[in-house]
């Protein structure tokens, strides 16, 4: 199916919902820079799984309030949330404040807002812990460390996972569904 946009308070976002209609659904928030058909054969593993997927294309004026709101028009009440690196930080966002739609969290070289990322930046000082299982893959060293750091920040299980070879691998696409696919198990 191809992608369709949802408009939510005027912002019309690209969506694409794939995978069995009676799946338990993983909403992924895309990288910058990846449409969504840049996370298919991630997704194609997860329909194999029985998943649904509803992946976000990425805009830098998506909001927490803009996201729930998509899955509202989508009638997604609950969700396992992916965030893939600037998709992560919303992802972080959304996991502490809205314990009532999501199961459990899945990012991708972004710490919790309340860690300094590798250029010392801290996001949100003021951001609340995660309270759900969360699972972060990391790519590189400083990402590792960065990660490391937010567990901190995570009231749940907390598992942290080197992505081996390159992220854009093969190898990297089935250790992340692999990911997915325990956390969804694990609620």
């Amino acid at each position: 199916m191809p992608p369709t946009t949802v408009t939510v308070d005027g912002l019309g976002v690209s969506v694409d919902v794939a995978g069995p209609e009676k799946g338990s659904v993983v909403v992924v928030l895309g990288a910058a820079h990846h449409a969504p058909a840049a996370y298919e054969p991630v997704c194609q593993r997860l329909h194999t799984a029985s998943l649904r997927t509803v992946v976000i294309a990425p805009d830098p004026r998506l909001t927490a309030k803009t996201v729930i709101g998509i899955l509202d028009a989508l009638d997604v009440k609950w969700a396992l949330l992916v965030g893939d690196r600037v998709g992560g930080e919303l992802a972080w966002e959304l996991a502490a404040t809205r314990l009532d739609r999501f199961i459990g969290l899945v990012v991708i070289d972004r710490g919790h807002p309340r860690v300094a990322d590798p250029t010392g930046v801290v996001r949100d000082d003021r951001c609340p812990p995660v309270e759900m299982n969360t699972t972060a893959l990391v790519s590189t060293s400083a990402a590792r460390a960065v990660a490391k750091a937010s567990q901190r920040y995570v009231y749940g299980d907390y598992r942290l996972v080197d992505l081996l070879g390159r992220r854009n691998a093969q190898e990297s696409t089935a250790q992340l569904a692999a990911e997915v696919v325990m956390r969804t198990s694990t609620w």
